[in-house]
């Protein structure tokens, strides 16, 4: 493969991953997620979105999903970007772990303590575990709109926090300009993954 060929299958694949609609959601924030002007989540609802994102990504010796800003960010594809099918999901998703807990403890999701949390998000993994992609799995391949909840709440969470600026320059070590290559680093020397 020569430089152009190469240059021309990087801006492609650059290009499509820029142009998905995760992605477009993202860049439009420009690393600062606030709330979308007119949401879809009720204020109980983005109360247990907060609690579920912290849950994922907690608050540790670096900053948690609620300081990154996730769960903004989460609302904001959740009300915009996503497609009424994908909005259903999660949105059914959120009701059906409120109602596991309301069955299991006798209170809200956001009412429970942190074990029982814990539980109530450990049985949505569980019950989306059987899930499997539609498709090849390709950069260019549209999100497959019929994802379970939870896989469609921890993609949002990753993809929320490692986006932001906390994500992004405290809790990776951020290089804006990389220096050279060294392929055989100890990971113990360093600390911390890099993004770039």
């Amino acid at each position: 493969m020569n430089r152009r060929e190469l240059l021309t299958h990087l801006a492609l694949v650059t290009g499509s991953a820029l142009a998905s609609p995760f992605a477009q959601a993202a860049l439009k924030g420009a690393g600062v997620h606030v709330r979308p002007q007119s949401s879809v989540l009720s204020e109980p609802q983005r109360h247990m979105v907060e609690q579920l994102a912290e849950l994922i990504i907690p608050r540790t010796d670096t900053p948690g999903a609620i300081d990154a800003g996730v769960p903004a960010f989460i609302d904001q594809v959740v009300s915009v970007w996503y497609t009424p099918t994908e909005r259903r999901i999660f949105l059914d998703g959120l009701a059906e772990l409120d109602g596991y807990c309301t069955k299991s403890w006798g209170k809200s999701f956001t009412a429970c303590d942190p074990v029982q949390q814990t539980r109530a998000l450990t049985s949505a993994e569980e019950s989306s575990a059987s899930y499997q992609p539609q498709g090849p799995a390709s950069i260019r391949a549209a999100p497959d709109e019929h994802s379970p909840f939870f896989y469609k709440l921890k993609m949002l969470t990753v993809l929320g926090y490692y986006t932001s600026e906390v994500g992004s320059q405290q809790e990776l070590s951020y290089n804006p300009v990389p220096g050279r290559y060294e392929g055989d680093i100890d990971f113990d020397k360093v600390g911390r993954q890099w993004s770039y």
